[in-house]
Order: C-alpha cells, then sequence, then structure tokens
C-alpha cells in the first residue's frame, strides 16, 4: 500500500505562532478548543505547506506574524517507506519553497508532491460563489494531480495577458493588420485543449462517484456537476473545441477589440451542482448544500486515490457542528479509510466516539497545546492571545 502521512510541523512566525511544533498520528488527529485560538491556521499552515499559498482571503504577507518580518513552515513528510523534509519561506519580498533543503525554483515542480484536500465552513461559495471561486478550486484539484497542468495555466493566462493587451491596442491604434492576432489565437487554441482535456477528465472521474457518495451521506439522489462553458461542449472533443473556439474568436473579433478583452475561453467556465437537475445553488437548502461540498471533497479523495494510488492529507476545519448526528455518522465512515485527518473542534460531542478513541487529541488553551501524555507550550502575541 502507498501512502502518504504529515509526520511532523513545525511553524516559526506564522499567523499567531512564534513557535510551534506538533507531531502528527498518522491516523485521526483533532485539535479542540474555543474560536480564536488558533485551530484554523494550523490547518491553513498545512495547505501553504502544500500549495504554496492560503486557502483564506489576504495576501503572503498575512500569513507572517505580526512584528515580524518572515515566517518559515517545516514538515516531515512520510511517502510510503522513506521521509521527505518540505519547507515554505515567507517574507515581505519573496516566496520560497523547498524539498529536503533543496530549492524549487518553480512552484509547479513543487505542487504535487504533498496533497491535501480541505472541507469548511466556507466551501460553501463553491456552491453560493462565483464562478472564479469554482474554477480556482477545479485547477488546485487537477494541479494536485498533475502538475504539469499547472504549467498549461500559466501558458494560458501568460497568453490571455498578451491579448488582452493587443486587442486594446487594436481598439486605441485602429489597426486593421489582425495577424498578430490571428497567431495568438492559435496558440491560445492549442494550450486550450490540454486544459480541457483534464477538465473534463476529471469532471467526468467526479461525477461517477458523486451521486453515490451524497446518497450515502444525505439519503437524496441524483447529485451530479455539469461543465458550463463558452463552446457548449458536454464532453471532450479536440476537433469541435479547435472548431467552435476559432469560430467564437473571428465572430467576435470588433466585439473584443472595442471591449479590450478576451470574452470567450475556458477562463470563463463555470461549474453547476444540480440535484435531479435543478440548481442546487437555487433549490436546495443550505444544509443540503453543506452535504453537496462534503460530498464534493469524498469524492476528490476517492478520485486522487484512483489515480495517484494513495489519499491526501484530509483537512477538516469544524464542519460537523450543524449537522445532525445520523449525516455525521455517514461522513464519518470514510475517515475510518487509509487515510490521515486532521480535524478541528469545539467540542468533541460533534464527533462519532469511535472516531474520537482512534484519533490523537490535541487541545489548546491558556497558551499550551495539550497532547495525550504530554504538553507543549505554545508562544502568545503580545496582546496574550494565541
Amino acid at each position: 500500500m502507498i501512502f502518504m502521512r504529515l509526520k511532523s510541523l513545525k511553524l516559526l512566525n506564522f499567523r499567531s505562532y512564534e513557535n510551534l511544533s506538533v507531531e502528527f498520528s498518522p491516523g485521526i488527529n483533532i485539535f479542540i478548543g474555543e474560536n480564536g485560538v488558533g485551530k484554523t491556521n494550523i490547518l491553513e499552515a498545512i495547505y501553504v505547506l502544500s500549495l504554496t499559498k492560503s486557502n483564506r482571503y489576504g495576501t503572503s504577507l498575512d500569513l507572517i506574524k505580526t512584528g515580524t518580518s518572515n515566517a518559515l513552515i517545516t514538515s516531515l513528510v512520510e511517502h510510503d517507506d522513506y521521509l521527505k523534509k518540505y519547507q515554505v519561506y515567507l517574507d515581505k519580498f519573496q516566496k520560497k519553497v523547498f524539498i529536503n533543503n533543496t530549492e524549487i525554483k518553480k512552484i509547479s515542480n513543487y505542487i504535487s508532491n504533498f496533497c491535501v484536500t480541505t472541507c469548511m465552513p466556507s466551501d460553501i461559495e463553491i456552491i453560493k460563489g462565483t464562478p472564479s471561486i469554482r474554477r480556482n478550486l477545479l485547477n488546485i484539484q487537477i494541479g494536485e494531480l498533475y502538475n504539469h497542468y499547472v504549467n498549461f495555466l500559466n501558458e494560458y493566462n501568460s497568453l490571455l495577458k498578451i491579448r488582452n493587451e493587443y486587442l486594446k491596442r487594436l481598439n486605441i491604434n485602429g489597426l486593421s493588420d489582425y495577424k498578430y492576432l490571428e497567431i495568438i489565437n492559435q496558440k491560445m487554441i492549442e494550450v486550450s485543449l490540454k486544459i480541457y482535456y483534464y477538465r473534463f477528465s476529471y469532471l467526468e472521474e467526479i461525477n461517477q462517484i458523486i451521486s453515490q457518495v451524497f446518497k450515502k451521506i444525505s439519503s437524496l439522489d441524483g447529485l451530479k456537476i455539469e461543465y458550463i462553458n463558452n463552446l457548449d461542449l458536454k464532453k471532450y472533443d479536440e476537433n469541435l473545441i479547435k472548431t467552435n473556439l476559432s469560430n467564437l474568436y473571428q465572430k467576435n473579433v470588433k466585439k473584443e477589440i472595442m471591449q479590450g478583452m478576451t470574452l470567450f475561453g475556458l477562463h470563463r467556465d463555470d461549474l453547476i451542482f444540480k440535484i435531479k437537475d435543478l440548481d442546487a445553488r437555487i433549490y436546495a437548502s443550505e444544509g443540503e448544500q453543506k452535504l453537496i461540498v462534503i460530498a464534493y471533497k469524498i469524492s476528490e479523495l476517492l478520485v486522487f486515490k484512483k489515480i495517484k494510488k494513495e489519499y491526501p492529507v484530509l483537512l477538516l476545519d469544524d464542519i460537523f457542528s450543524e449537522i445532525d448526528k445520523r449525516k455525521r455518522n455517514n461522513i464519518m465512515k470514510y475517515l475510518k479509510k487509509n487515510l490521515q485527518v486532521i480535524i478541528t473542534t469545539n467540542d468533541l460531542e460533534n464527533i462519532s466516539a469511535d472516531l474520537v478513541k482512534e484519533a490523537r487529541i490535541f487541545k489548546i488553551k491558556n497558551g499550551q497545546l495539550k497532547i495525550k501524555g504530554g504538553v507543549k507550550n505554545v508562544r502568545r502575541k503580545s496582546d496574550g492571545s494565541l
């Protein structure tokens, strides 16, 4: 069995922590404490360690403890039968990432080595929020599976910037020579083919299992994800993508020049979550929407296992408090698989007794991180808070 486990984590000047070291269980880990004591900061640090950026709002500067100039996240991760050391260094000028003390110059070569899946209350925005939130989630998930996907995205975004700038020049200068624009169009189509291939393939994998997962945790049928795109495609078709995208560029060139931006393409795609063909954003209750998100994240775990032959580390930030006991127990069944889970909660009663029995429990209170069998001090900020 191939597996990946977060063995240890050390934080220096990250968010509220001046100095924190944690040793994790390979199975269930639970951080318990009141709101504001720094539980979520630990999950955020693990996320940054995996993807080099935060899953919360703000910039890299917000991750550095107030009054200090830099932060460092260090971990040991067990990959099957060997250990890797991962580090993310942050200051106000730069971000550096290291594997086994060697700096990795390209972020895309770092991502997908140590992988995580997160589920937190703010993830309800996957249903309710803007298309960019859903596109970003999709890109992160695929990027963790295939790091070269990140290269394709970077290439596309560079071409998109060049194309938008040239459209503005055409508008200002009134140029009639579109040959350069046609060259850019062709390059955009070429890289779009690669990105569309991975998006359609990934969503096909998710849709094969998400309805079953959703039914098991909620007893509701018929959940699926619909991929909305300018090309009216229901599945990947190389010839149709080339033809439809080329036609869109040609037919709308004057409109795009007038607005100075690219109006069509994968940067405007969206996902719609549907239950029995009804848009969950409109017709599902907030409780149902929350369960949809959890079903989506569990499906992500299962697809990851199928493709990479291992589970990512699962990070759960206080997601059980407003879910009834039966549904909580249904979700917990998925957590008993061969994966590592790190959970935050205000109250252990929100988590099944069977899971608590198996867990390593960390209690954060009064400036101390208390663990079964010992206590670690947590350095406090100057105002006395964690």
